[in-house]
């Protein structure tokens, strides 16, 4: 492989802030493509003067430092110009999935409270009513918002690095959804970390990224990590695996972001996938949830390419990830980043610190992990404690320290008196052939208090049926984990980054 080229701003030269990254990398090649997008590119000196007529469009608009601008829109080629010119005017960028009902969008809105909505025109019309009460200007992204004066990001006063670059939004796949502030020295530690162990060589890189940008992992790897270095990004208008295969081909893509599972899985069962030349990647990386190690090893036998899976969460990533030089294990999200202090702490009092081996949840600490959430003193105590961000995850540490996550603390079930965690069920169904995917859920019992439920999707010719599938699970499983019910499904529902919905499973099975 060839020896990576790194820059000062790649690697230990820190610039004090995202927006000063795009600075630096726009004086080192202001005419690399930066972006690519729908058969349209912009290139770094144009994503510079375009973002700096956006900071001054919204100064006209009465936009002040530290005023929240959300932005609701799908990826196109003026996206970056939107980002970089939100936070060069020293606001706070705010991020919302614009395929989003409206109820949700609402109440990210609310949570949020933005002085400026900037979305599609279908939207202007959906908001119009709750943009007047929240008090919140709207506008649409078809309004002139680029003033082209031949002024670049320098000539402005810039936010510091202590300041809100962004607000992302959780998931709410296991609650309701949380506000998540990222300062603008957040940002860089995160980058730097990934840097760390997943390199890429400045200048050289093509990115292509398929999680939203509404997603900490999309856009970290999508927007933040090319531009520190001065790479070019790729972004989908929306995922389709025979557009991807084209685009891995015409641009000579090296690093493609796949994020969730099924990303993967969707390109594996494309009909072209095998006539594919992957000669040009280097690696493909990914988090937002597990991926099952019979799909990890097919992908990566037919390939050649490594997948490099990392952990985190939106209030902060990366926390863990495999490295792309080093030793890689199976069902391990790999070792802590730099930076980050993480340690296994017993579930019941979160103080006492788990042995190799011994489950229990993470927590950690570190530069680029979030203060608190937005506005929410009640889940900041909750999860915020004595300088550590409790995660809810389960997991355990081998004696080489690397992290292997078992579940969710609120899908843990409890059966038979034992602890039981689905994601364990889930890695044993997908090792059947005839499965394509499994969701596991704990689900309340009148007499037995909880019961495992599977829902599984087929391979299109399988006509297996429920008995052999918990004869297999017999096999592999001890007795108090093999599912009670299992439901055959077509199709299993997504959150908008591609994870499994175990939530609106478990929701319709109680209400059923």
């Amino acid at each position: 492989m060839q020896t990576p080229s790194v820059s000062k701003q790649n690697s230990g030269e820190k610039p004090k802030t995202i927006v000063h990254s795009l600075i630096h990398a726009t004086k080192a090649n202001p005419t690399k493509i930066a972006l690519y997008c729908g058969n349209k590119f912009e290139t770094y000196e144009e994503v510079n003067k375009k973002a700096t007529g956006v900071a001054a469009s919204l100064k006209d608009l009465g936009i002040c430092r530290g005023d929240r601008v959300a932005i609701i829109l799908p990826p196109s080629s003026a996206i970056f110009s939107l980002f970089f010119g939100v936070m060069a005017c020293g606001a706070q960028l705010t991020l919302i999935n614009p395929r989003l009902p409206k109820a949700e969008l609402e109440i990210l809105v609310e949570i949020s409270k933005p002085s400026l909505i900037i979305c599609d025109t279908n939207l202007t019309d959906l908001l119009k009513d709750f943009s007047k009460k929240m008090k919140t200007k709207l506008i649409s992204c078809k309004e002139d918002l680029i003033q082209i004066n031949g002024d670049k990001l320098d000539s402005l006063e810039l936010p510091s690095a202590n300041d809100i670059a962004l607000i992302l939004f959780t998931g709410g796949t296991t609650g309701s959804p949380k506000g998540v502030p990222h300062t603008h020295k957040q940002v860089i530690s995160a980058i730097t970390a990934i840097e760390d162990r997943w390199t890429s060589r400045n200048g050289q890189e093509v990115f292509l990224n398929i999680p939203p940008l509404f997603h900490i992992v999309g856009l970290f790897h999508g927007c933040f990590q090319p531009v520190l270095s001065n790479s070019t990004s790729v972004l989908l208008e929306s995922f389709d695996p025979s557009i991807v295969f084209k685009l891995f081909q015409e641009l000579k893509v090296t690093i493609c972001v796949a994020g969730a599972p099924s990303s993967y899985i969707a390109m594996l069962n494309h009909p072209e996938f095998s006539k594919i030349d992957f000669n040009n990647l280097r690696f493909f990386c990914g988090g937002g949830a597990p991926l099952a190690s019979e799909t990890l090893k097919e992908w990566e036998d037919i390939t050649g390419v490594p997948v490099l899976e990392g952990y985190g969460m939106t209030e902060g990533a990366p926390t863990c990830n495999n490295p792309l030089d080093g030793t890689r294990k199976l069902l391990s999200v790999g070792k802590p980043v730099l930076g980050i202090e993480l340690e296994i702490v017993d579930i019941e009092t979160g103080k006492k610190l788990m042995p190799p081996k011994q489950p229990g949840e993470i927590r950690v600490r570190g530069s680029h992990i979030t203060a608190g959430y937005l506005d929410n003193i009640e889940e900041t105590n909750n999860a915020f404690r004595n300088g550590w961000l409790y995660t809810g995850d389960i997991a355990y540490v081998d004696e080489e320290n690397y992290v292997f996550i078992i579940d969710r603390v609120k899908e843990m079930a409890i059966i038979s008196g034992f602890n039981v965690f689905p994601r364990e069920i889930d890695e044993a169904l997908m090792t059947h052939p005839e499965i394509s995917e499994a969701a596991t859920i704990a689900l309340p019992h009148k007499s037995k208090g909880e019961i495992i439920k599977s829902f599984l999707k087929l391979v299109s010719s399988s006509e297996i049926t429920e008995d052999e599938i918990k004869d297999y699970c017999r096999e592999r499983l001890i007795s108090y984990k093999i599912p009670s019910e299992i439901e055959f499904c077509t199709k299993l529902p997504k959150t908008p980054i591609g994870k499994i919905d175990k939530k609106l499973l478990k929701k319709n099975s109680i209400n059923k």
